[in-house]
């Protein structure tokens, strides 16, 4: 007799507990860093901070919306896609980004460019690409680094090199899996999947195409680094070039992390970890809860009116062609 196969993992458990135990460890290492904290000082920081500056912080997070939609553009080559619905498509994404769990944000990507006829596959593949290209664009803002004098500690020098790494495996692989097939070798879905991924991958190997994606990920990069610089003058903390880009170097690793809803609970613990030894725990936390709030706040009415502007022109145009 043949005795009966184990049954298969749960995956659906397997990965909520390791969620949760993510999420614990995220709680305990805050617990760790805040214990002993004065509230009263953090309070005091937090309200002494500059409005004017948290203006110019939020306008930076406004226009890196922008560039992404242009980082966007790039991409569609042959399925042109108006600029300015690109721009509230990234405003609706954020949004839904910021109070849906890990993901869901992507989903309403998906959702708006299939009415305009570009298919799931290719969207996901772009999404992929995109993300390439917006964690590319922060390599030349690492150069400072490695300036002499920076002060960075050597573990942010190892973490720097390791991305650097990880980013040029992934290039090499884009640059080799981006040639359009002639077609799909036999029939079948899944061939069919892959031949549509491949095929949406064939533009990014044009030099136009990666140059504009490549330029509008460091101009989202470069204006994350002024909305950090101007949250740390809105607060009054001196903090250099190369601890500002370590913050950015933070939050884009603690990115493979499963998260809560717009980041939470990993995002300070990633800048309170790039800032430990240089802002004491009041000012770090202030900075954290500012920085963070200044990325996410701001898109959510944005995104809101775009959602609900874009589902009032839909039933308009239903009504018109009924």
């Amino acid at each position: 007799m043949t005795s009966a196969a184990p049954a298969p993992k749960n995956r659906g458990t397997r990965d909520r507990v390791v969620r949760g135990l993510l999420f614990a460890a995220v709680a305990v290492s805050l617990v760790f860093t805040l214990r002993g904290m004065d509230p009263d000082h953090l309070w005091t920081a937090l309200a002494a901070a500059d409005p004017r500056w948290l203006a110019v912080a939020v306008l930076a997070n406004v226009a890196s919306q922008v560039t992404r939609a242009l980082g966007w553009n790039a991409m569609f080559t042959e399925s042109r896609i108006r600029f300015p619905l690109l721009v509230r498509i990234e405003f609706a994404v954020q949004a839904a980004a910021a109070v849906s769990p890990e993901g869901v944000g992507e989903f309403v990507r998906v959702g708006y460019l299939l009415r305009e006829g570009v298919t799931r596959t290719v969207t996901v593949t772009l999404m992929l690409v995109r993300k390439f290209f917006s964690s590319l664009g922060l390599v030349p803002f690492l150069v400072v680094l490695w300036w002499p004098g920076s002060g960075v500690p050597g573990w942010a020098v190892a973490v720097a090199w390791a991305y650097l790494a990880v980013l040029t495996a992934e290039s090499v692989l884009i640059v080799r899996v981006a040639r359009t097939p002639s077609g799909p070798a036999r029939e079948g879905r899944l061939r069919r999947i892959v031949f549509d991924a491949r095929t949406s991958l064939g533009p990014v190997r044009h030099p136009r195409v990666f140059s504009e994606v490549g330029a509008a990920g460091v101009a989202t990069r470069g204006l994350d680094l002024v909305a950090a610089t101007a949250v740390a003058k809105a607060l009054g903390l001196e903090l250099s070039a190369a601890v500002l880009v370590l913050v950015l170097l933070s939050i884009e690793v603690s990115n493979i992390l499963p998260t809560l809803p717009g980041q939470l609970g990993t995002f300070e613990a990633a800048v309170l970890g790039a800032t430990a030894g240089v802002l004491g725990q009041a000012e770090g936390l202030a900075f954290a809860l500012v920085f963070h709030a200044q990325q996410v706040l701001p898109q959510i009415p944005l995104g809101m009116m775009t959602m609900a502007g874009n589902s009032l022109l839909r039933d308009r145009s239903e009504q018109d062609s009924g």
